[in-house]
Parts: structure tokens; sequence; C-alpha cells
């Protein structure tokens, strides 16, 4: 989900799609794991369609995880992200049935 070479992120975007995933695997919303919050069905849509299997991951991947990890966060809280080109018709989902916190690199950030 990570990886900036498949989706062309920068390392910020990559720290905070890391914060998304430990604020969902911290909430009761949410499988408690991250393997459980990463396949969970539906919500990621490089796990839908197995473009997941497919990327290397990279140092700076890593890097990023471990930052994100030791506690940097720039997430406000999100537990939900997306890039709006690439949700179609599942946009509209976001917009109605969460908070908007704020947009950043191409995507956009909800709680």
């Amino acid at each position: 989900l990570l990886s900036r070479r498949q989706r062309q992120m920068c390392i910020e975007t990559e720290i905070l799609v890391a914060d998304v995933i430990i604020n969902r695997v911290l909430s009761k919303r949410f499988p408690n794991t991250v393997k459980g919050v990463v396949y969970q069905r539906n919500q990621f849509q490089p796990v839908s369609n197995g473009r997941i299997n497919t990327v290397k991951v990279t140092p700076d991947t890593i890097r990023c995880v471990d930052r994100a990890l030791d506690g940097e966060d720039y997430s406000n809280g999100a537990i939900y992200f997306m890039n709006r080109r690439a949700s179609g018709k599942q946009a509209s989902w976001f917009d109605s049935s969460l908070t908007y916190l704020f947009a950043h690199d191409g995507h956009e950030f909800f709680r």
C-alpha cells in the first residue's frame, strides 16, 4: 500500500498511509492487526485488484513504516483516505459518510 514507485507518492504521504493503518489497528471499528486491516475486504484498491502482490518493498518504504511506528503522525486521526480520481463512484460515500480532514499529495483523508 505504501509503494511510492507504484503510485508516485512522496515520503510524507507514505507515512500518512502507514498512520491510517495504525489508526485503524487502534480503532475498535477495524481488525486489531496490521494484516487484518490491510486485507479487510473492500478496503484498499491494491489489495482488491491484487497489485499489492506485485510491488517490491523498498528500503524507503520500510523507513517510512518505521517512522510511523515510532510515532511520526501527520494524520489528525484519519482512518480513511482516497485518491478521488481513482475512486470513481465510491468517492460519494466518503463525502456523505465521513468527516473530511485534509488533502495531501493527491489523496484526501477522512475520519
